[in-house]
C-alpha cells in the first residue's frame, strides 16, 4: 500500500494565485497530494488536506476535492485512517465525510471527525464517488503530533487583552475589517469573555483582506449566531492585523501561536476550548455544533 506524502502546507490550489496576495500569506491551509498510480490522470482528481495541524486525541479533518483544476461538491466522501508508525499500515477508523460548502463558494470542505492514538505518520485512504463515474482511491500520509501547538481542546483560553471598541474610542475601523458593521463582536476582550462565566465563541480572521474568501463568510456565520444570542453567550472577532497599514500580526495571533487563518473557538462558560475549527466554516457544520455547545 502506497502513500503520497505531503508536498507543503499552501492554500487549496484553486485559490493559490488569489491567496498569494494576501499582505500575510496566512490563509485557509491546505496540503497537497498527486494522484495514486493507476488512479486519475495528472489534472484530474486531487484530494487536498485542508488544515495544518493534526494532534493526538479528536481531530476535525476536512479535506478539499478538486477536478480538473474545479471544486468538486457532489461527490460522497468516505475516509479510512491508518496508523504508519509502525511502518505497517495499520486500519484505525474509517468516517464518512459530508460536503460542508454552503457559503464557501469554491472553498467547500468534506469534513470527518477521526481520533487519532499516538504521534506519528498516519495515512488516510480517500474514496471518492462522484455520479456517473467509478469510485476513486487516493491515499495521503500525514505527521500526527504528541501536543497541539495552538491552544488544544480541553485546556483554559489564553487570557488575551485584546482591543475593544472601548480601547478604541469607537473607531471599529481600527480594530476590524469587515465592511459591515460587527461592533457587537467587539463589546468585550478574550480575557473578560473567559472569565464572565458564560460561554464564549471566538473567531480570529480578516474579512477585508483574506482573499481566499473563507475569512468574509466565517465572520458572516459568527454575525449571525451574535444577532441571536448575544445576551446569552460572548462572541469576539479578533482581526489578524493589528495595523492596515503595515499588516503586522495582531498580538493575540501570535499568543495563539496562530499561523492560519480563520481560526474559530468554543469555550465554555468555566474558560476551557471545547471545539476548535481551522479554516472556512458554513452554517451547515457549525449552527447544530453551536446548539449543542450552548445546550440546546
Amino acid at each position: 500500500m502506497k502513500w503520497l506524502t505531503l508536498l507543503g502546507v499552501i492554500s487549496f490550489v484553486l485559490l493559490s494565485v488569489a491567496c498569494s496576495n494576501s499582505p500575510m500569506g496566512m490563509m485557509n491551509p491546505v496540503a497537497t497530494s498527486t494522484p495514486a498510480p493507476g488512479g486519475s490522470e495528472a489534472q484530474g482528481l486531487q484530494v487536498l488536506l485542508a488544515n495544518s495541524e493534526h494532534v493526538v486525541g479528536a481531530n476535525r479533518f476536512p479535506v478539499g476535492i478538486v477536478r480538473d483544476g474545479h471544486s468538486v461538491k457532489d461527490a460522497q466522501v468516505h475516509l479510512k485512517f491508518y496508523d504508519l508508525t509502525s511502518g505497517e499500515p495499520i486500519a484505525k477508523s474509517e468516517a464518512d465525510a459530508p460536503f460542508f460548502g454552503d457559503n464557501l463558494g469554491e472553498a467547500g470542505v468534506y469534513v470527518a471527525h477521526a481520533n487519532f492514538d499516538t504521534a506519528g505518520e498516519w495515512g488516510v485512504e480517500a474514496t471518492v464517488t462522484q455520479p456517473a463515474r467509478a469510485p476513486e482511491v487516493q491515499r495521503i500520509a500525514f505527521t500526527v503530533l504528541a501536543q497541539d501547538p495552538t491552544p488544544g481542546i480541553g485546556q483554559p483560553a489564553p487570557r488575551t487583552k485584546n482591543p475593544t471598541l472601548n480601547d478604541v474610542n469607537g473607531d471599529r475601523s481600527k480594530i476590524s475589517s469587515a465592511l459591515d458593521d460587527d461592533s457587537i463582536l467587539h463589546q468585550i476582550s478574550i480575557a473578560d469573555a473567559v472569565t464572565n462565566g458564560k460561554p464564549t465563541v471566538i473567531l480570529f480572521a480578516t474579512p477585508r483582506f483574506c482573499t481566499s474568501r473563507t475569512c468574509g463568510p466565517s465572520h458572516d456565520v459568527v454575525m449571525s449566531l451574535a444577532k441571536n444570542y448575544a445576551d446569552r453567550v460572548n462572541f469576539v472577532h479578533v482581526e489578524v492585523y493589528k495595523d492596515f497599514n503595515t499588516f503586522e500580526r495582531a498580538d493575540a495571533m501570535r499568543e495563539w501561536n496562530l499561523q492560519t487563518e480563520p481560526w474559530l473557538f468554543f469555550v465554555d462558560k468555566n474558560g476551557i476550548i471545547v471545539d476548535k475549527y481551522e479554516g472556512g466554516i458554513t452554517s451547515k457544520e457549525i449552527v447544530p455544533a453551536f446548539l449543542k455547545f450552548i445546550g440546546e
